[in-house]
């Protein structure tokens, strides 16, 4: 409060500039300041970044990979591997579309409220916050994260220590 009190002080004291120039001045300030609010609101309610290894895989794994993975595709689709999430199901449609959750046949069957259709087959449903991260990570363009055992190794620099 003191500070703004000072500054005011000092305003106060400097000679008065040319108004119509000052209050042009004034207004594109304002403009300025009210753009960099609205810009950082926005960035920091940006919804969060689905992380495929913690939150998806999980999912994936307990609810839909005894059907679709490994050995088992039932209906052409397949869980274990990214190119064949994205690969043509037996009813040529995409089960998972980078980008557009809602053109994507795996929410459209894991919302479905026929049983005979919804996914998982003859299973509870998915609860929605499951859902919700499954549609946030297909709109966020589905990224698959690798197995640790592909990922190839990276030096990392050992920090300078007096006690070794």
């Amino acid at each position: 409060m003191r500070a703004q009190l000072a500054s005011f002080r000092i305003f106060c004291l400097l000679p008065k500039p040319n108004l119509p120039y000052f209050n042009t001045m004034i207004a594109c300030c304002r403009k300025i300041c009210i753009c960099c609010l609205l810009v950082l609101t926005l960035l920091g309610c940006s919804e969060e970044k689905i992380d495929y290894s913690t939150q998806v895989k999980p999912i994936i794994n307990k609810r839909c990979i005894s059907c679709h993975g490994g050995v088992k595709q039932n209906g052409g689709f397949s869980l274990l591997f990214r190119q064949d999430a994205l690969d043509t199901t037996k009813s040529g449609k995409h089960a998972i579309i980078p980008g557009d959750a809602a053109g994507s046949e795996m929410i459209r069957r894991l919302t479905l409220k026929d049983p005979e259709e919804r996914m998982p087959y003859k299973e509870e449903p998915l609860s929605q916050d499951e859902i919700r991260i499954l549609t946030q990570w297909i709109e966020q363009g589905a990224e698959w994260g690798d197995h640790w055992a592909y990922v190839s190794p990276q030096s990392v620099d050992v920090p300078e220590s007096d006690y070794i």
